[in-house]
């Protein structure tokens, strides 16, 4: 998968083990698609989420249905 321009800017300016643990905690947070129950990772939005903390709702489109609706930001339970 491409890299989004942010997530190349923070490439950029961290060190290769940062933008690792940048990666595996993004991929972590992420929303469920109200419409189809699809899971998204925040990282696989082009986004980055670290140290992050709280529940956050913003506007998405699902990857897999194209269904646009306000979502909720949440770590995903392991």
């Amino acid at each position: 998968m491409k890299l989004s321009r942010s997530q190349k800017i923070m490439r950029l300016f961290t060190s290769e083990e940062r933008f690792k643990m940048m990666k595996e905690e993004s991929m972590i947070w992420g929303f469920t698609c109200l419409n189809c129950t699809e899971r998204t990772s925040f990282w696989e939005m082009g986004g980055i989420r670290y140290k992050a903390s709280g529940t956050p709702k913003m506007r998405f489109s699902c990857p897999k249905c194209k269904h646009k609706a306000i979502q909720l930001i949440d770590k995903l339970e392991l």
